[in-house]
């Protein structure tokens, strides 16, 4: 290829934290930007240094430099150091839709305190790519990714009629979302290394460089070519400048020590024909071995509480701060930044993958303890005020008001837990609830503390401290779309009942819409009521060997993934709407083989404690399971479901939309195993009906090529090792004690979409918020925002982070289009089209009879501003 430009970027790959801690780390970057500061200071010839795509490490160098602020500052704005845009290099398959726009707003904001931020979507080492990504990317002005995985590197020896997606991708293409938005993608098919360590013996530099330009040119649509003078954790090579000199001297190509939005940029201009991929790349086509897909299982207990996390600020922080905002409350944006930066501090592929050393893990349990700790206090404060605002005075005498909130944009019926105190010695037993008309509700779990002893702390004065008989109770609400309800929490009138008789019915738990027939070998069968149908056969724990490692699932040669050795058969528990059981898995001994001769040759003893219950009418059976991990090592956990749906693919929810995916595997496809991500649920269904497996933080599904289409959940998996480039033990990857997980299945009538099994699993994914308040007037309980029809799903509800402006953001999970009806009942008459990085695009109007009628896309993101 004559006339060839090489761009060499010189950069590091920076994981904070992975194979050593974040401070071991830490102070190896140092010592980079130390030496490059002082490079950029000394050679004027030196270009510019790629700081990976993100600006976390410009953090973590102030931390222990802050004198250096102004010597980045300058490298950044004279273009010589590139920043941003992410705030931290996430997974995106383990990472929600919105705490990666929110990673990208950060980022952004965070990159422009030092200089103008790299427009460029680096994705260097992501473990896979979600479909929305190039609409995340456009709705930040972004018009380009560049990545290593995800792709089957193009073989030219493949028939050149074949699609693009079998014959392999260039180091060019156009990658388009499932919401039509497109981006320019550069694909480093020879890695983010290809021009590591250049030797400085000019002769020895000279073969680097032909042979660098022959591979990559290989892959090249153009005469652009792209050379990675950096990898994981390397130094800056500071005389580059030197040897790239020396480079020219001996070649004929033009090179240039450049950035890369300046080769992004070049190769646009050269206007090459660029194949197509589509969607989510998860390196289909390929082998299967490199997709590193068990990261989904690695630590669950990691996966778990960053769920709770994201649900916690998405769900319910932010709506009642912006609820708050309109009402005219002050908006506290640095603590929304604070808790935001916490949460993404956790969230690189090494660190949310679960796929480092125990001691990263430890740590990041403790930054998510910290944000659980923050955010229930100002999710409590917003409440406060929320409920402050509500007209309570249906409570009358001792009875206690609750202010209930739903953050989905649709009514649904639910199970809402909150706590209340009542005034020492008001007896617990014979407690009620009644709606705010006086209509009793059905109970659940109700857990009596007695007197206990708490402390408030005014705003005006000095603490104070108090005695209060305190109960936890659950109760069925019927809850308005997107606003608040009343109930009232009623004390006995005498002396209260005691509990429930035990049950001396069938072995069935029924409800209005679903019975659940318990079997004596432990697992269960569905019927849904008004159905034909019945599942068989479900809830089946197995067990099996995993000599892989945090990366990888890798069984050994003939291992067979077994029931429990001992499993007792149900007990139903008093109310007929609940059972419980136990199970054990004894250790056995295995043969030593060659291929695992470095592996423990045993499964040990692990115990599992189930609860199952249908707490509401809805046909959603919840499961709730305490696993007990003994001595078990280097195994997997999981819990089978089978469909006998008669279909080619799975529906799981995924990020701005609902996935489809092929259940079985292409051709090319070595790996036994095909493990799938899902974030609320995972669908396998036919025309007749179907079965919805939603999930608490448990991400691995696998649909079995058994015959009958079986979810295989995945519960628990522990490994002793990293893996990776080294031997690094990871002994608390083994998930050794007391572990939990918990997910609900949803049998259907018809396909997924119509069925409502989605809502139900979004419900059970995203809890009510409830608080005890005392009696006094207000604005009437009811919605505030309505999303109509019911399968859209609002994504984000936020005050704005530049203005004073009240944000709505939803999407259509499903590729048909459909007419949107947003529904609002706030101090709002305008409406706005807004970009994901909540820059306006198209002034809507006025609210015509308080809505905003709107056509939305297959799979279309569609963001609002009201005001």
């Amino acid at each position: 290829m004559a006339g060839r430009t090489l761009h060499v970027v010189s950069h590091t790959h920076w994981d904070r934290e992975w194979y050593m801690s974040l401070d071991r780390h830490r102070r190896r970057l140092i010592t980079l930007l130390d030496e490059l500061l002082d490079r950029l200071d000394a050679d004027p010839d030196f270009g510019s240094f790629h700081l990976d795509g993100q600006t976390i490490p410009l953090d973590d160098y102030l931390a222990v430099r802050p004198h250096q602020r102004a010597r980045l500052a300058a490298a950044a704005q004279a273009g010589r150091l590139t920043v941003g845009p992410w705030y931290i290099l996430q997974d995106e398959f383990l990472t929600s839709a919105e705490a990666q726009v929110r990673n990208l707003l950060y980022g952004l904001e965070h990159a422009r305190e030092f200089g103008p931020p790299l427009m460029v979507g680096y994705l260097a080492d992501a473990f896979g790519h979600i479909g929305q990504m190039p609409a995340i990317l456009a709705g930040f002005g972004i018009d380009n990714a560049v990545f290593a995985r995800g792709l089957k590197t193009i073989d030219p020896n493949a028939p050149a009629d074949a699609p693009p997606s079998e014959r392999g991708y260039p180091s060019e293409l156009t990658w388009r979302a499932p919401s039509g938005d497109e981006v320019l993608v550069v694909y480093m098919s020879n890695w983010y290394a290809n021009a590591m360590d250049l030797p400085s013996d000019p002769a020895a530099l000279a073969e680097r460089f032909r042979a660098i330009t022959a591979a990559t040119e290989r892959y090249a649509l153009t005469d652009q070519l792209l050379l990675m003078n950096g990898c994981d954790h390397t130094p800056c090579q500071l005389h580059i400048s030197e040897l790239l000199a020396t480079a020219r001297e001996q070649l004929d190509d033009t090179i240039i020590h450049s950035r890369l939005d300046d080769y992004v940029a070049a190769v646009r201009a050269a206007n090459p024909d660029l194949p197509l991929a589509e969607g989510e790349l998860r390196s289909e086509w390929t082998n299967g071995w490199g997709t590193l897909t068990n990261v989904l299982s690695a630590r669950l207990y990691i996966k778990q509480a960053n769920w709770r996390a994201q649900k916690r600020l998405e769900q319910h922080f932010e709506p009642l701060q912006a609820l708050a905002g309109l009402a005219g409350a002050p908006v506290d944006r640095d603590f929304r930044r604070h808790m935001w930066k916490r949460l993404l501090e956790n969230h690189p592929h090494d660190s949310i993958c679960g796929c480092s050393v125990d001691h990263v893990h430890r740590e990041m349990m403790t930054r998510f303890a910290g944000l659980r700790e923050l955010s229930d206090q100002l999710i409590t404060e917003q409440m406060e005020g929320l409920a402050a605002r509500v007209d309570t005075t249906c409570a009358v005498g001792d009875e206690v008001p609750v202010v209930v909130f739903n953050p989905l944009g649709h009514p649904r019926r639910e199970m809402v837990t909150v706590t209340v105190e009542f005034p020492e010695g008001t007896p617990g037993p014979g407690t009620r609830v009644v709606d705010a008309n006086g209509t009793p509700v059905r109970l659940g779990e109700v857990m009596f503390w007695g007197p206990k002893w708490g402390f408030r702390l005014p705003a005006d004065r000095f603490r104070e401290t108090y005695t209060a008989e305190r109960m936890d109770i659950s109760f069925e609400a019927d809850l308005p779309a997107f606003g608040t309800a009343v109930y009232r929490v009623v004390p006995p009138a005498g002396e209260g009942q005691g509990g429930g008789e035990p049950w001396r019915g069938p072995q069935i738990l029924e409800n209005a819409t679903m019975r659940v027939f318990l079997r004596e070998d432990g697992l269960y069968d569905l019927e849904l009521k008004g159905s034909e149908q019945r599942w068989e056969g479900l809830g089946e724990l197995v067990l099996g060997r995993d000599i892989g490692d945090e990366y990888i699932y890798r069984a050994p040669a003939g291992d067979v993934e077994h029931a429990a050795d001992e499993q007792d058969g149900w007990t139903v528990d008093s109310g007929g709407r609940s059972a419980h059981q136990r199970a054990h898995f004894k250790q056995r001994e295995f043969p030593t083989t060659a291929e695992d001769e470095d592996w423990p040759f045993f499964a040990g003893e692990l115990r599992v404690i189930q609860r199952i219950s249908l707490p509401t009418d809805e046909p959603r059976l919840e499961v709730w399971s305490r696993i007990i991990n003994q001595s078990a090592q280097s195994y997997r956990l999981r819990v089978l479901f089978p469909t006998d749906a008669k279909t080619e693919v799975a529906s799981a929810d995924g990020h701005f939309e609902v996935v489809e995916r092929s259940i079985a595997t292409h051709p090319a496809w070595t790996n036994p195993s095909n493990c799938q991500p899902n974030l609320d649920f995972v669908d396998v269904s036919d025309q007749r009906g179907g079965l919805t497996v939603a999930n608490r933080g448990l991400p691995e599904y696998e649909v079995l090529r058994d015959g009958r289409n079986t979810i295989a959940l995945t519960l628990l998996r522990g490994v002793d090792r990293l893996g990776d480039w080294g031997d690094f033990p990871t002994p608390e990857a083994q998930c050794r004690g007391a572990n939990t997980a918990e997910f609900a299945v949803i049998p259907h009538a018809g396909g997924l979409r119509g069925s409502g099994a989605d809502l139900l699993a979004r419900g059970y994914n995203t809890a009510p918020v409830a608080i005890q308040t005392d009696a006094h007037p207000g604005a009437a309980a009811g919605s505030l925002l309505a999303l109509e029809p019911a399968e859209l799903v609002i994504s984000a509800v936020r005050w704005a982070e530049d203005r004073e402006a009240f944000l709505v953001r939803f999407y259509n999970p499903y590729a048909a289009p459909v007419s949107a009806t947003l529904r609002v009942d706030l101090p709002v008459s305008h409406a706005w089209r807004c970009r994901l990085d909540e820059s306006r695009t198209a002034d809507l109007g006025a609210l015509v009879d308080g809505a905003l009628r709107i056509d939305v896309g297959g799979r279309e993101i569609v963001t609002i501003e009201l005001g």
